[in-house]
């Protein structure tokens, strides 16, 4: 970028404030106005704004557009000056995944940077809007939960490719430069079907998602290791990967992924062990087993990535589960894009290790 040709247009439209060319309360012309006028791009323009802003001439507003607040240069609030934006899309959270995660990234924010968080419900056109959205507000990096590893909106590979603050959690785009902050899914998932192989399970099957997200296919690859390890041979008849209620935006019923449940567990009664991507497919498999006779764990042994932590109710049936470091994750992920601001362009793969914790799903069999 030309630093003189950013100033330049600075310098112009700041002249052009304190003329009142643009009044006190009305707003600039829009941005495609403004590069046409002043023959620049809109990152030079934008960063142009971005000194206005500063000076506390004029604010972003949303579906609005830029507004002239002041024709005099005054001394903005420290949380503009000294904290950045940062914009924040996930597709969803709840207590058993994703309301740590976001505790991480409040807590690492309170004193460093102001964030705004959003969510897609794993929509691909959405989840491009809101990027656009965030950006269009000032938000100066983004850290992005996507609904897809393979498919990167194209505002955020614009915004990678000229090394925009992008951090991508909790998930992978092969092949993509991009700073990444999320779980050893592949060492949790290896870990979970290695501890119902030392309790004497040799017919295992995995239960998971239609969803085609990094993290689902490195638990397959984890479970596929652990076989692999104990020399135990897999049929991938023995997987069902069609779960559909626990997805985002999904018009998948839980009653019908229930009865696909006993179905296949039906088709494959030599199955005693089973491991499970997230909570909710294991409790929808246990409920499965109990309608067709067969108890949790005396007749089949469950592990699941993540558990509600349900710490007041001591009745409250808990599942042997793979535990993530939702809150490092959050944190993790804001310290990334802090490191972006003074060394852009790099990029880092950050991996958390995972737990095993003991719970009531799994016995010998």
């Amino acid at each position: 970028m030309n630093d003189s040709l950013y100033k330049q247009v600075y310098d112009k439209l700041r002249e052009d404030i304190a003329r009142h060319r643009f009044p006190v309360g009305e707003r600039l012309p829009s941005a495609a106005e403004l590069t046409a006028e002043h023959k620049v791009s809109s990152i030079t323009l934008k960063r142009a704004l971005d000194l206005l802003r500063d000076d506390g001439l004029i604010i972003r507003r949303p579906r609005i557009g830029t507004i002239v607040v002041s024709d005099i240069a005054t001394s903005t609030p420290d949380t503009l000056v000294d904290r950045p934006l940062i914009g924040c899309v996930i597709t969803s959270f709840d207590d058993t995944f994703g309301t740590q995660v976001v505790n991480g990234l409040l807590s690492a924010t309170e004193s460093a940077a102001n964030l705004v968080l959003k969510r897609s419900l794993g929509d691909p056109g959405v989840e491009n809007r809101i990027v656009l959205e965030l950006i269009e507000s000032g938000a100066q990096a983004l850290i992005l939960q996507p609904g897809s590893s393979e498919y990167v909106p194209p505002a955020v590979l614009e915004l990678i490719t000229r090394r925009f603050p992008v951090v991508i959690l909790d998930r992978v785009f092969a092949g993509v430069p991009v700073s990444t902050v999320c779980s050893n899914n592949i060492a949790g998932s290896k870990m979970a079907t290695e501890h119902l192989i030392t309790l004497g399970h040799t017919h295992i099957g995995l239960v998971t998602t239609a969803s085609r997200v990094s993290t689902a296919e490195d638990r397959r690859d984890g479970f596929l290791h652990a076989h692999a390890t104990a020399h135990i041979l897999h049929d991938d008849g023995n997987e069902f990967r069609e779960v559909q209620s626990t997805t985002p935006n999904s018009d998948g019923l839980v009653e019908d992924d229930i009865a696909n449940l006993m179905g296949f567990l039906s088709a494959h009664p030599d199955l005693t062990g089973f491991v499970t991507s997230e909570y909710n497919i294991a409790v929808m498999l246990k409920e499965a087993a109990r309608r067709i006779g067969k108890r949790v764990p005396d007749d089949i042994s469950i592990v699941c990535f993540d558990h509600p932590d349900s710490v007041y109710d001591p009745s409250y049936f808990r599942f042997t589960h793979v535990r993530q470091q939702q809150q490092e994750m959050g944190t993790k992920a804001v310290e990334r894009i802090l490191e972006l601001f003074t060394d852009p362009g790099t990029v880092k793969k950050v991996s958390l290790t995972t737990e095993l914790v003991l719970g009531q799903s799994t016995a010998a069999i």
